[in-house]
């Protein structure tokens, strides 16, 4: 089966590998790259009072670099991937919410269940779903939120939408809302002339942004982690 993703390029890459293990050609269409931000992960290093760290994208760990003097501060993960580059980066105490956002406050109300809330440094990018914010806001704990990557709108040329049609995707695969946005926006007409390409969603949240006409073509994993995407194939 011959797969567009849409990821970023190094993400994609690493998607890819395990496409073709499964014996699925990859074929890649980045519409975003991470552009890091130094100044906010110099505050981040700098960072010594937080009970714990909050991560919802490998990309803000690799924004980060490595754990340094941090790494003994316990880090709540949303995903397995977003846990392992964690620890890769050398933090010693990672625990991972096997959801989204709403799983991993959940965790953190469980865990930090007194009327005394420590403090949270939350390592983010941009765009990023609200639901973790204002959820640990609910529940009062208080939280330093620095924005360690934006993602950037990558300058697509028609010849490189055409060039990867060209190869005729049999799927594709949606890891983000702000990704399926740009994607369908900018594929209408190629979504037009190959009525039969699957679309697989990473969440709910993604799915919802599947336009009307297209619905019946789309599915969502029941988990929001990459083996249960690679589940729909």
């Amino acid at each position: 089966m011959r797969i567009l993703v849409t990821r970023p390029e190094q993400s994609a890459v690493r998607t890819g590998e395990r496409l073709k293990v499964l014996g699925h050609e990859a074929i890649y269409l980045p519409l975003f790259e991470a552009e890091h931000d130094a100044e906010a992960v110099a505050r981040a290093r700098a960072c010594r009072d937080e009970a714990a760290i909050l991560v919802t994208s490998a990309e803000a760990i690799r924004a980060l670099g490595c754990a340094g003097q941090l790494s003994n501060i316990p880090v709540f993960a949303v995903g397995k991937t977003t846990a392992k580059a964690a620890e890769d980066a050398g933090f010693t105490r990672v625990e991972t919410a096997n959801g989204d956002g709403a799983a991993l406050a959940e965790i953190l109300r469980e865990r930090f269940a007194g009327e005394t809330k420590p403090k949270l440094l939350y390592l983010a990018g941009e765009p990023r779903s609200p639901r973790l914010e204002q959820e640990l806001a609910v529940a009062r704990f208080s939280m330093k939120v620095l924005v360690c990557y934006r993602m950037r709108p990558l300058d697509l040329t028609g010849d490189i939408l055409l060039t990867a049609f060209q190869q005729k995707p049999d799927t594709v695969l949606l890891y983000s809302a702000e990704t399926a946005r740009r994607f369908f926006k900018l594929a209408e007409s190629f979504l037009k002339e190959r009525q039969d390409i699957q679309i697989l969603c990473l969440s709910a949240a993604i799915a919802e942004v599947v336009p009307s006409t297209l619905q019946d073509r789309a599915k969502c994993a029941v988990r929001p982690d990459e083996t249960s995407l690679f589940e729909l194939l």
